[in-house]
């Protein structure tokens, strides 16, 4: 992770690059575009919605500050919040396809379950896995929706299966 200043970019499937913004800024812009509230930021965070106010409204949020003086959010809390920051700012540029590729290949590659145990865990046919894997778009778009509904939710799973902070 970089500095507090850095966000990261990424899509669902938890893969993030650095890419310099200002957090404080793209979630300002998301909440005055009616895509997301402070009400919302604060219930997804855990993070109060005075620290959160304080955030949003300290335009050097993402610069350097001097050392005497106090972030408004601790360097766990700023993690947390670039991460999401990036993925409501970003994350939609990437392309659904990618995206599912991306998502079967972290549960496979990071996750370590195997097509066959993605397969029955989502009732899904093996052969669609494989597509999906290979060319997602060489699937009919009902069968690309039921494999990313059922991997976002093991996703999911394994997410909250994890050690916070992990």
């Amino acid at each position: 992770m970089g500095p507090p200043g850095l966000v990261l970019h990424g899509g669902m499937d938890g893969s993030m690059t650095e890419q310099g913004q200002d957090v404080a800024a793209d979630l300002r812009r998301l909440i005055a575009e009616g895509c997301i509230s402070e009400g919302a930021l604060q219930a997804v965070t855990r993070i109060t919605q005075e620290k959160i106010a304080a955030f949003l409204a300290d335009d050097s949020a993402g610069a350097e500050r001097p050392v005497a003086e106090e972030p408004t959010l601790s360097p766990q809390e700023m993690t947390r919040v670039s991460i999401l920051g990036a993925q409501l700012a970003y994350g939609f540029e990437i392309d659904d396809d990618e995206r599912l590729r991306a998502i079967l290949e972290t549960l496979t590659v990071e996750c370590g379950f195997t097509l066959p145990h993605i397969s029955r865990l989502t009732r899904v046919a093996l052969d669609d896995l494989t597509t999906a894997l290979d060319d997602p778009g060489a699937l009919e778009s009902e069968g690309r929706y039921r494999i990313a509904l059922r991997a976002s939710y093991l996703i999911n799973a394994v997410n909250q299966a994890r050690p916070v902070g992990a």
